[in-house]
């Protein structure tokens, strides 16, 4: 998807707090909190090993200690006799209590964060879908399908992903700084060692995975959204693929796109669960060498239960620093589809959404209207174009293909603003109105009919449950679907399957008709919306419409020249420009351009005084 570039580069941690911490910040505030009780009860299991295994391997000891008189003097205070069997039933309760508590913290603080996880997932998606539907139509028309639904859904998905791996990244923090700190309350030289050859290792890893994790990241992106892309593209194509025997092709070019994501998905495992060998390594080192201190070097101070205190801690310390080395890997990886968050929602191009509200639209005009595509800037599709549309009037346009019909279409309902000149509602520039009220009174009937997959009651009615049955009925009728409608076994509750394959080129536009007119709109836009009627449907749909214009505006872009003939003015288009303007006796009475097409073209009458004349395009 197109986007403006980014002004500033992108901020992991300012756009996590905006995302993800400030909406939810008492959740967030609650789960830190959690996770340094959790960190704290943990650290104190562990410490409270070291007067448990002192009165185990020393029952001299049970006069000793601050925390074993503790103890005593509680078990007094319950009228329990302290003897040393039930001192040390009691640090067993103590230990195992602590240790039960941090699991059910932990258990708590997970359920929590993943609610947060996909609560944003949820939100972050429509965010994106509603900045997607808003944003201008030219940034996102000329992108593949595929490419925004996985602009739309992967990146959502990333961002529930990094939220769990931050949360395991600060739960391994909280859990290593609460081990280190009872580290080094057993021995301060002893952590020291162990923080030096820690450190060393966590940020050797970090050195070396972070950047290639980003990397081959960016690479998985990029190949997932190509993969979409395919897979949308065979479908919408079923029937070319068919036609052209594309089977074999497409599905060797799948496996060719999933092939190359195994080599950067490798990568990412080892990177994400190195550090787990890498710290074991460091800490069984470790180990080993505090038990040859301890027992061959007494004075060095370290007794047998704080070697075990130490072994318990570093075994809770190598898993923390490990998920704090792999929640690393992750959101590095993630980095790219966070970004493209902030893209969408930040950079993404949108409408003009200005304020001016309209009573009863009166006529639209356009004033020297120029107009370019962005991919041919220098091409001029409109050129100074200056027409009036009275209300109660119809106006058809004519013209070859590449006059630039179809343009004004698009311009007349927002979907792109002119480069020069203007289009004015009751003397008010399009562009200072509110779009989507504009919208809500335009009825719309382009060249590429779309049918949604649903029934034919809600590609009518689109959804609105204010409409009454009589309404839609109306529609279609007026639209000549009705009796189609009738004879189908569930009527207006057909599915017609998607983009309509159920139904026929000239019942799609039927179906399109009938949704631009139901809610009697006050400007009614035709983009050659009869091409795929025969001439007695088309003449019966255009007699209807022709009974509404008194009450709109009603513009023809006209591909037989046969429904224009009654038309209140025609407009002549050549090469973007307007060159003749007239009601259809005129225009052949000036043996212009029109009358030339009229002349050429013209067969054999279907009925006495109708002709049937198309135009290129």
């Amino acid at each position: 998807m197109d986007l403006a570039k980014r002004t500033e580069p992108f901020r992991p941690l300012a756009f996590y707090w905006q995302v993800a911490v400030k909406p939810h910040l008492m959740p967030t505030a609650a789960i830190v909190l959690l996770m340094l009780i959790g960190a704290v009860v943990d650290a104190l299991a562990i410490g409270f090993t070291v007067p448990l295994t002192d009165v185990l391997t020393d029952r001299g000891a049970m006069g000793e200690g601050r925390v074993v008189a503790l103890v005593r003097g509680s078990l007094q205070s319950l009228g329990i006799q302290p003897s040393a069997n039930m001192v040390v039933f009691a640090f067993l309760v103590l230990v195992s209590g602590f240790f039960i508590i941090r699991s059910a913290l932990a258990l708590l603080n997970q359920y929590w964060i993943a609610a947060i996880a996909v609560k944003l997932r949820r939100t972050t998606k429509v965010a994106l879908a509603e900045k997607v539907l808003h944003a201008r139509y030219e940034a996102i028309s000329s992108q593949a399908r595929g490419t925004i639904l996985h602009d739309i859904n992967n990146p959502a998905q990333s961002l529930t992903g990094s939220v769990i791996y931050l949360g395991q990244f600060f739960t391994g923090m909280f859990n290593s700084l609460l081990m280190i700190g009872l580290l080094l309350y057993l021995s301060w030289w002893a952590t020291l060692l162990l923080g030096i050859v820690a450190v060393a290792g966590v940020q050797g890893w970090r050195w070396f995975a972070d950047r290639r994790s980003a990397i081959h990241g960016q690479t998985l992106y990029d190949l997932q959204g190509e993969l979409q892309k395919l897979q949308v593209d065979a479908i919408d194509g079923l029937k070319v693929v068919k036609a052209h025997g594309l089977e074999r092709r497409l599905v060797a070019r799948q496996d060719e796109l999933m092939s190359r994501e195994l080599q950067p998905e490798l990568h990412l495992t080892f990177f994400r669960h190195g550090p787990m060998l890498v710290n074991e390594v460091i800490a069984i080192a470790i180990v080993v060498g505090f038990g040859a201190i301890t027992f061959f070097s007494p004075a060095a101070g370290l007794r047998v239960s704080m070697l075990v205190a130490f072994l318990l801690a570093i075994r809770r310390l190598a898993p923390a620093m490990a998920s704090i080395n792999a929640a690393t890997v992750n959101l590095s990886r993630y980095t790219r589809d966070l970004a493209r968050i902030q893209d969408i929602l930040q950079v993404l191009p949108q409408e003009r959404r200005g304020g001016r509200a309209l009573e009863q639209i009166k006529d639209i005009r356009m004033q020297d209207v120029t107009f370019a595509y962005a991919a041919r800037p220098d091409h001029r599709v409109l050129d100074r174009v200056t027409a009036a549309m009275p209300r109660g009037t119809v106006t058809a346009i004519v013209g070859s293909t590449g006059s630039g019909k179809s343009t004004i279409a698009n311009l007349l309902i927002g979907l792109y603003e002119p480069q020069a000149g203007s289009i004015l509602v009751n003397s008010v520039d399009l562009q200072a109105l509110d779009l989507h009220a504009w919208r809500a009174r335009v009825g719309y009937v382009s060249q590429d009919i779309f049918v949604f997959n649903a029934t034919i009651k809600d590609n009518i009615a689109l959804w609105d449950e204010s409409l009454s049955q009589d309404q839609i009925e109306w529609a279609a009728r007026t639209a000549q679907l009705h009796e189609f409608i009738a004879s189908l076994p569930e009527g207006y509750e057909t599915v017609v399957g998607d983009r309509g394959v159920r139904l026929s080129g000239g019942q799609c536009q039927r179906l399109a008709i009938a949704r631009a007119i139901l809610r009697r709109p006050e400007v009614l836009i035709f983009d050659e919306a009869t091409s795929a009627l025969d001439n007695l449907t088309e003449r019966a749909v255009y007699d209807a419409i022709n009974a509404l214009h008194h009450e709109a505006i009603v513009i023809v872009i006209a591909h037989r020249l046969s429904t224009v003939r009654e038309a209140n003015q025609i407009i002549v288009l050549q090469g973007g420009r307007v060159i003749e303007v007239g009601t259809h006796d005129l225009l052949v009475g000036r043996r212009g351009v029109y009358a030339k097409l009229y002349e050429e073209k013209i067969p054999q009458p279907v009925s006495p005084g109708a002709a049937e004349i198309e135009v290129a395009g």
